[in-house]
């Protein structure tokens, strides 16, 4: 029967007075969204050998506050909430009495023991009140601060007292040298030179030790302990501080039974793997996207080139898998916020927003693809295009015929000839650009993990891809056009390629805003909260960067001799190369009949 048990309140003092409310597991529910309910482990116990205990285990998820448990309790409120409630549970303690439930609990952290009550109350050993507490996060941030603050005073006590302590241990080295050599002379051994020096040896070995154990002794005094200074003043005598007891860190049963210890004696490190496990499984659902949606491009636009006879070149493929990998690369500096916000990012790639968003960004880059893939074959004409196959046919027999030795060299597939082709030129540029605009729409920072502007390598290495292809398109550098078999673009060319290459870009961005929008509104809100938030002061730090990196280019171009000369090759193989193909055309010009 129920009928003794009964909710009462934790708190009598204030003008608003409670009356007593009889227990009905039932209506839990409703109860909780007018108070916070505290239940005890005694309640707990009459609570579940009442009827309706079944009922109970489905509603303990209601109760905020869980006080004087058992350990077989803890364990019974992990599997009860996660049954009841569908969730994943999480549960951190310091005690061998908390083994059973971080067992259970699908995360478990262990707080190492030590540290009194640092989770419970301020400094002074006061416990805060609700109504100072305006944050939660802000909270935990300044008692972290004021952790470290303590730790740093310890430890600067500490180090104080090993100097004094090994500058005691140097005062006696003179002193245990007399000793040695008088011991060396008791058993009659050689106290000359030789025997001097033998003596010093020993003497430093003796001192070595004896700093080491020093040293051990302090750190069983002291350990890791950021509460160590909690109960004390800052002023006064390290030598009085130890003898208090002062708190010292040590591995417990906790730490044995859970896959998570933190060495802070804060709850905070509950805070900080939800942030950290947010982080990574953004990080890793966006990195699934972009590999699906870059491998089915690349993989097109290699069938689009190989039916019409021609391929991307060795350069060509280094080029842009050199910037495309440094960005790919650059989500391993993803890190995450330093606030936990309270939406939780989407959580799989077969999400709505994100499946039906990866498909409309593969129609949009293929059918950008098919278009300039088009274009470029009506621009050269049937018979270029005959041409390129035959001249692939030569190709491909040539590097068959190439012996091991040459096949050896790193820049072997310089010495293989490669016809330059429009087709080519386009569906690289096209393809190098859809991969980037893949990283740059796919990548989705705050409020999870830093943003782009905060994610440097990964903006700047996009940011280069960028230039690079519109360096090439425009055919500002001739000679690295010819390091990378490109063609320029024809001016009657260059516009509706430039313009296919930001369809291709805005379109997928707005498609997959848009799929956000649709089917997961509420991560749309935050994203364009996150927009209004960014100022022009975020981008300072990239301006910097920047700035540094051109300096540092400029000094090395004018102050690199080695430079210059890497410079001159390049300009003097680019030279013989176009008098080359100068003399050739002569000469076939030459050999025609008249």
């Amino acid at each position: 029967d129920d009928g003794h048990l009964e909710w009462v309140p934790a708190i009598t003092t204030g003008a608003e007075k409670l009356e007593p409310q009889p227990f009905d597991a039932s209506k839990m529910e409703s109860l909780r969204e007018k108070h916070d309910l505290v239940i005890t482990g005694h309640g707990l116990e009459l609570a579940m050998q009442s009827p309706s205990a079944a009922k109970v285990k489905e509603q303990l998820s209601c109760c905020q506050v869980m006080a004087r448990l058992s350990p077989f309790q803890k364990e019974q409120i992990i599997n009860a909430v996660r049954k009841g409630e569908k969730a994943f549970t999480m549960m951190c303690g310091d005690g061998g009495n908390d083994v059973g439930a971080l067992k259970e609990a699908d995360v478990g952290l262990a707080l190492l023991s030590g540290f009194g009550n640092a989770n419970v109350g301020g400094g002074d050993g006061q416990l805060a009140k609700p109504e100072d507490v305006m944050d939660a996060e802000d909270a935990l941030a300044e008692q972290r601060k004021e952790n470290a603050m303590r730790m740093q005073e310890v430890s600067k006590k500490a180090k104080e007292e090993m100097e004094r302590k090994r500058r005691d241990l140097m005062s006696k080295q003179q002193q245990w040298i007399e000793e040695e050599l008088q011991a060396r002379r008791e058993r009659g051994e050689d106290v000359g030179v030789w025997g001097q020096m033998a003596a010093m040896k020993t003497v430093a070995f003796r001192l070595n030790q004896e700093v080491q154990k020093e040293h051990q002794l302090m750190q069983k005094k002291h350990g890791n302990a950021f509460a160590a200074g909690a109960a004390k003043s800052a002023a006064g005598d390290i030598d009085a501080m130890m003898a208090d007891e002062l708190p010292m860190v040590q591995l417990g049963d906790a730490s044995t039974a859970a896959p998570f210890t933190t060495r802070t004696p804060s709850i905070g490190a509950c805070v900080d793997i939800i942030r950290q496990g947010r982080c990574t499984l953004l990080s890793a659902v966006q990195q699934m996207e972009i590999m699906m949606l870059e491998s089915m491009i690349a993989a097109y636009t290699m069938s689009t080139m190989s039916v019409d006879g021609t391929r991307p070149s060795e350069a060509q493929m280094m080029a842009s898998g050199s910037l495309v990998s440094v960005a790919s690369i650059a989500f391993s500096f993803a890190r995450p916020v330093e606030r936990m916000h309270p939406v939780r990012p989407l959580a799989s790639v077969f999400h709505p927003a994100i499946l039906f968003s990866m498909l409309g960004q593969l129609l949009i880059h293929l059918g950008c693809m098919v278009y300039i893939a088009g274009l470029a074959k009506e621009v050269m004409g049937e018979d270029a295009l005959k041409e390129i196959i035959e001249f692939e046919k030569e190709r491909e027999k040539h590097i068959a015929n190439m012996d091991e030795e040459a096949m050896s060299e790193w820049n072997w597939f310089r010495s293989v000839p490669f016809k330059t082709n429009m087709l080519n030129t386009c569906c690289w540029l096209v393809e190098t650009s859809q991969q980037v605009s893949v990283i740059f729409v796919n990548y989705k920072g705050r409020p999870w993990m830093k943003g782009m502007l905060e994610n440097q390598p990964l903006f700047l290495s996009v940011f280069l891809s960028v230039i690079m292809v519109a360096v090439c398109a425009w055919g500002v550098l001739p000679w690295f056009n010819e390091l990378i078999n490109l063609e320029v673009i024809p001016e009657g060319l260059r516009m509706q390629v430039m313009t296919t290459l930001m369809v291709s870009l805005i379109g997928s961005f707005c498609w997959d805003r848009l799929m956000v929008a649709i089917f997961a509104p509420h991560i749309w809100q935050v994203m364009k909260d996150e927009a209004r938030a960014t100022k022009m002061s975020d981008f300072i730090p990239i301006l910097q960067t920047c700035g540094y990196v051109a300096v540092g280019g400029v000094f090395l171009l004018l102050g690199n001799p080695l430079l210059w000369g890497l410079a001159y090759y390049m300009y003097r193989n680019y030279k013989k190369g176009q008098e080359s193909q100068a003399q050739a055309a002569a000469q076939a010009a030459a050999a025609k009949p008249a």
